[in-house]
C-alpha cells in the first residue's frame, strides 16, 4: 500500500502526472459551479493523457511491432560474417572520459559486442549520425571506436559506417561493405521496435539479413504490466513517440520506394 501511494506521488511530480492533476481539479471546480459545457475540454484531454499514460496501450502498439523478432521464440543467431549495428544509441559527451553518453538504445552496444564475439564475426560495422564540435560535424561512431581499442572488446575488425542520414544510407554503406568483403552472413542489430523498417530497406536493397532487437520495450513492458498506472506518467507517451516514429517512417519510406 505505502510502495503505490509514493509510486502515485512520484507521478504527479512528473510534468505529465502535474497536467493530468490540473485538468481534473478544472473538471471538479466547474462541476461545482455548475458549468457542464465547461467540463467537457479538460476531462476529455484528462482522459486522453490517462489512455496514453497510465494504461498499456502504447506498450501493446510498441509490442505489436517487436513481436515477431522475439528472441524467445526465434532463437539467437550462432554464426555470422558480419554484425551490423544502426545507429542512435548515444550522444556526444565533452564531459565524460570516454566522450559518449549512453541513452536507452545502449543496449544496441552490448549486443552487437557480444554477437560479434558468440557468432565468430570477424566484423563489426557501425552505423550512425553525427555530433558537432565548433561546428565540424563528426562521425558518432567515432568515441565507439575508441571505447572498443581502449577496452580491447573482441569484436573483430571494426567499420565506421561515417555520417549517415537515415537507415536507407547505413543500409546501403553496409551493403557496399558486404559485398566487397564477400560477407554472406550478415547479422542485423538495433531495437526490436525499428526491425521491421530496417530489415524492410536490406531487403528492398537485394540483401537478406539477420534480425536481432537490442531492447523489447513494449513485450517488456506488457508482460510486466507495469505500463498501468492510476496517475499517468511519461513512459506512455514515450512508447507512443516510437510507435509514432515507426508509422510515420514507414509510410515515407514507402512514399521513397525505400521499402
Amino acid at each position: 500500500m505505502l510502495v503505490s501511494i509514493q509510486h502515485a506521488l512520484d507521478a504527479l511530480l512528473q510534468p505529465i502526472g502535474l497536467i493530468w492533476a490540473t485538468l481534473l481539479l478544472a473538471v471538479v471546480v466547474n462541476l461545482f459551479r455548475g458549468r457542464i459545457l465547461a467540463c467537457l475540454l479538460p476531462a476529455a484531454l484528462a482522459g486522453f493523457i490517462q489512455l496514453i499514460g497510465g494504461t498499456d496501450i502504447p506498450a501493446r502498439l510498441v509490442a505489436e511491432l517487436e513481436r515477431p523478432y522475439d528472441p524467445n521464440v526465434r532463437g539467437w543467431p550462432t554464426r555470422a560474417d558480419a554484425v551490423i549495428m544502426l545507429g542512435g544509441t548515444h550522444d556526444y559527451s565533452p564531459r565524460t572520459p570516454l566522450h559518449f553518453g549512453v541513452g536507452e538504445a545502449a543496449d544496441r552496444i552490448l549486443l552487437a559486442c557480444e554477437l560479434s564475439r558468440s557468432t565468430g564475426a570477424n566484423a563489426l560495422v557501425l552505423g550512425g549520425s553525427f555530433y558537432e564540435i565548433q561546428g565540424v560535424r563528426r562521425p558518432d561512431s567515432e568515441p565507439l571506436v575508441e571505447w572498443i581499442k581502449l577496452w580491447r572488446i573482441p569484436v573483430g575488425t571494426v567499420y565506421p559506417l561515417g555520417i549517415c542520414a537515415n537507415t536507407r544510407v547505413e543500409a546501403e554503406r553496409s551493403i557496399r561493405l558486404a559485398r566487397e568483403r564477400k560477407w554472406t552472413r550478415l547479422v542485423l542489430v538495433t531495437s526490436g521496435y525499428h526491425l521491421r523498417r530496417a530489415e524492410a530497406i536490406f531487403k528492398n536493397l537485394g540483401v537478406t539479413v539477420i534480425p536481432v532487437g537490442a531492447e523489447f520495450l513494449g513485450l517488456d513492458a506488457v508482460e510486466s504490466k507495469a505500463s498501468w498506472s492510476v496517475v499517468p506518467r511519461m513512459r506512455g507517451f514515450e512508447l507512443m513517440r516510437y510507435w509514432v516514429h515507426e508509422q510515420v517512417g514507414l509510410v515515407y519510406y514507402r512514399m521513397r520506394g525505400w521499402i
